[in-house]
C-alpha cells in the first residue's frame, strides 16, 4: 500500500479515537455532578428537618409564654370577685373570664400541636441525617472511581495525540490538508471502497476509479463524496458470522 495512504489510514484511526476519549472525558463531569446534587438534595433535606425541628421548639415556647400570659391576666380578673358591687360589673367579670379561659385553652392546644411537630421532625430527623451519610459515602466513591477513570483517559488521549503528531510529521503537507479539509467538511476524510462502492457516502464509483483505487498506490477520491479512498483485500477483510443452521437441517 503507497506509504501515504496507509499513514492518512492510520491518522483518521488516531483521530476518531481521540475524539472517542475527548467525549468520554467530557462525560465524567456531568456524572459527578449528578451525584454531587444527590448529595447536596439530601444536605437539604437534612438541614429543613433540622429547622423543622427548631422552628416547632420555638413556636412551643411562644405558646407557652402565651398560656402563662393568659394565666396570670385570669388570675388578676379572679381577683377583682371581691371587688364588684353591682350585678352587672359581676356579669362583665365573668365574660370577661369566659374570654380568657378560651383564650388559654386555645394556646394549650398550639403547644400541643407544636409538641407533635417537635415530635415528628425529630423522629424523621435521624433518617435524613442516615440519608446524607449514605449519599456522601456513595458520592465519594463515585468521584474516586470517576477520578480514576479520567486519570487513565487522560493518558490514554495523550499517546493518542502523540501517536498522532509522529505520524503528522511523516505525511505529506499537501496530503495532510486534503485530510483536514475532508475531514472537517465531511466528518471523516477516509474511506474504504468495497466492490465499486464508497463505503463513506455509499455510492457506486466509476469501474475506472474502483481499478485504479483496488490498487493503493496513490491518494484517489471519491467522486461524489470527495474522501481519500482505499481498497481492503478479500482475504484481509475478517470473513461475515454466518447464521447457525439448526439441527432440523434448511427448510425444504
Amino acid at each position: 500500500m503507497y506509504e501515504q495512504l496507509e499513514q492518512l489510514i492510520r491518522l483518521q484511526g488516531l483521530d476518531r479515537e481521540a475524539a472517542r476519549l475527548a467525549q468520554k472525558l467530557a462525560e465524567i463531569a456531568p456524572q459527578i455532578e449528578e451525584t454531587r446534587n444527590l448529595l447536596a438534595a439530601a444536605e437539604r433535606a437534612e438541614a429543613e428537618g433540622k429547622a423543622g425541628v427548631e422552628t416547632a421548639k420555638k413556636q412551643r415556647r411562644a405558646a407557652e409564654k402565651d398560656l402563662e400570659a393568659q394565666i396570670e391576666k385570669r388570675r388578676k380578673f379572679q381577683e377583682q370577685q371581691s371587688k364588684v358591687k353591682t350585678n352587672k360589673e359581676y356579669q362583665a367579670l365573668m365574660g370577661e373570664l369566659e374570654a380568657l379561659k378560651l383564650e388559654e385553652t386555645a394556646a394549650e392546644d398550639r403547644i400541643l400541636t407544636q409538641m407533635e411537630a417537635q415530635a415528628e421532625a425529630e423522629r424523621l430527623l435521624p433518617g435524613l441525617s442516615a440519608e446524607v451519610g449514605r449519599e456522601k459515602a456513595e458520592f465519594q466513591q463515585k468521584e474516586r472511581v470517576l477520578r480514576d477513570a479520567e486519570q487513565k483517559l487522560r493518558g490514554e488521549l495523550a499517546a493518542t495525540e502523540a501517536a498522532r503528531a509522529a505520524i503528522v510529521t511523516v505525511v505529506e503537507p499537501a496530503s495532510l490538508e486534503v485530510y483536514q479539509r475532508v475531514l472537517k467538511l465531511r466528518g471523516s476524510a477516509v474511506a474504504e471502497v468495497r466492490d465499486e462502492f464508497c463505503m463513506g457516502c455509499s455510492t457506486k464509483v466509476p469501474a475506472q476509479n474502483y481499478m485504479e483505487a483496488m490498487r493503493n498506490d496513490r491518494i484517489l477520491f471519491c467522486p461524489h463524496c470527495r474522501r481519500i479512498l482505499y481498497h481492503v483485500k478479500a482475504e484481509v477483510r475478517p470473513a461475515a458470522v454466518e447464521a447457525p443452521v439448526s439441527e432440523a437441517g434448511p427448510a425444504a
